[in-house]
């Protein structure tokens, strides 16, 4: 099942809610339910990605962006990426600078800083984590043409490995639709960390992943200040399509 990944499915619990009868606690674990069944049922899942990384300005104009595109591959626990082609400023890099990037996004991942399709914001409603926080049912909303239930899940502890934010799931199936969400606690240096995720719902009638996006600011030695963003757009989406676990090797995982 997926641990990482964020799925919702497409098929009805049987936990229909009456605009009458509406409580945060249903809602929550109708859709921790629904997540809970269909990672159970995608045993891996491969997208194409095109990924934009942007350092910014302080009036937030660009400075320089780097473009990938990449295949993301995900089974289990275990998560994977293929670098396709890098552009830097909107110009083609050959395949020593590519090489570079491969290795500088493995040694990202490895120091626990990867913000992209691997993180799930669904984590806060998960059982074990829910006594951290006030989870709050707001007004009814549309979302990517959806009506959703509105949540918002405070957490009452800093932590930077803990998320809060605001999360829309539709009122047919309780599928995460669309979330906006930041750390607990902001990882230093950073002063802001914030993040999207859309989602589509897939001809399989599973819903996907279709945008994510990152916004960051910090400051480094009280006067070095940076920003930056991310930017990712998923497609061609393909679901059980029996991924072997050597895929999921690093380069110096026999070293």
């Amino acid at each position: 099942m997926f641990r990482i990944f964020l799925l919702s499915g497409g098929f009805v619990l049987g936990l229909a809610l009456t605009a009458s009868a509406v409580d945060v606690g249903d809602v929550v674990e109708s859709a921790y339910r629904r997540d809970s069944l269909v990672r159970a049922e995608i045993i891996d899942l491969t997208m194409e990605a095109v990924s934009f990384s942007r350092k910014l300005a302080g009036d937030g104009s660009v400075k320089e962006e780097k473009e990938f595109l990449k295949t993301y591959y995900f089974k289990d626990s275990l998560f994977a990426a293929s670098f396709h082609e890098y552009y830097l400023d909107g110009v083609r890099q050959d395949e020593k600078k590519r090489a570079e990037q491969v290795r500088e996004d493995e040694k990202r991942r490895r120091q626990g800083r990867g913000r992209d399709a691997s993180i799930n914001p669904l984590a806060p409603f998960s059982p074990e984590n829910r006594q951290h926080y006030r989870i709050t049912l707001l007004d009814n909303e549309s979302r990517q043409g959806v009506d959703c239930y509105h949540i918002n899940a405070d957490c009452l502890v800093e932590d930077e490995n803990l998320l809060e934010g605001d999360f829309w799931f539709d009122r047919e199936g309780f599928n995460l639709v669309y979330a906006e969400f930041h750390p607990a606690e902001l990882p230093s240096p950073l002063k802001q960390l914030d993040m999207v995720q859309s989602r589509i719902r897939h001809e399989s009638g599973y819903w996907l992943p279709d945008r994510f996006y990152l916004r960051g600011r910090g400051k480094v030695m009280l006067v070095i200040k940076f920003a930056f963003e991310v930017e990712e757009q998923y497609s061609n989406h393909r679901l059980n399509a029996g991924l072997s676990d050597e895929l999921f090797k690093e380069t110096g995982d026999e070293n």
